[in-house]
């Protein structure tokens, strides 16, 4: 009798979700319009709200194209754009941005009842962006990992990336400065350490691979809008450039 009971209220459980699932199906089959004019809406709000132009409150550039109504009511779109400059993209400042999604498919239920930006699929995702030592500088400040450390960012015209804090790691609780070179990976955006001091004494390998694995990535990869991939990455006249090479 406990299992037939148990089975009995599993099958009201599946049957309830399917119905809610047939319904939502029904509800989009019914009106795609509103539901794609839904949608759209909410990814425009999700994006304003994690993107913005700190500077100027309209200086944020968005252009959304929707795909037809039945595609976009499902989460397709055929194109998004985004410009900013200066950009803050969640916790990542940047001095100038440029984003486009082509055909990007989004997680509608994500976007419409938990506010998130879920990227399922996208034909194309690039992002180009500029970031100075004071962007930098700003966010290693506001990461909860590195705001101890209170870090100081220089980036010379040898094309290096020069921090210099308190390193807190092991209890260690002495002034650093770490030689560094920008560069892509699977993840995002890694500071590499050439050379480390702490106390003005050059620290062990070991060290220098506790502190590379403490700060990086230094931007996430999935922090960024339609999860762009960084294929370059470089440093002239004291300026990082994302995925675009620097003026001549």
């Amino acid at each position: 009798m406990v299992l037939f009971a148990g089975g009995d209220l599993s099958m009201r459980v599946w049957s309830s979700l399917l119905l809610s699932v047939l319904g939502f199906a029904l509800t989009v089959m019914a009106n795609p319009s509103q539901q794609a004019q839904q949608v759209a809406k909410a990814l425009e709000q999700v994006l304003r709200r994690d993107i913005a132009n700190p500077k100027d409150p309209n200086g944020l550039h968005l252009r959304i194209v929707p795909a037809s109504p039945e595609e976009t009511a499902k989460g397709k779109f055929q194109l998004v754009e985004i410009e900013a400059k200066p950009a803050r993209i969640r916790g990542i400042y940047l001095r100038e941005v440029r984003a486009r999604a082509v055909e990007p498919v989004l997680e509608v239920s994500a976007l419409l009842e938990r506010g998130k930006l879920r990227t399922l699929s996208v034909k194309e995702s690039t992002l180009q962006g500029v970031m100075d030592a004071e962007s930098l500088e700003r966010m290693l400040a506001e990461l909860k990992a590195t705001k101890n450390m209170r870090i100081k960012v220089q980036v010379t015209n040898e094309g290096k990336v020069v921090l210099q804090g308190i390193l807190t790691l092991l209890r260690i609780n002495n002034p650093f400065e770490a030689v560094c070179r920008a560069e892509p990976g699977e993840g995002g955006l890694y500071l590499r350490i050439e050379e480390l001091r702490v106390n003005n004494v050059s620290a062990p390998a070991f060290l220098i691979t506790r502190l590379e694995n403490h700060i990086n990535p230094v931007v996430e990869r999935k922090d960024l809008p339609f999860n762009p991939e960084i294929k370059s990455v470089h440093i002239r006249d004291g300026l990082i450039y994302i995925n675009m090479k620097p003026p001549k």
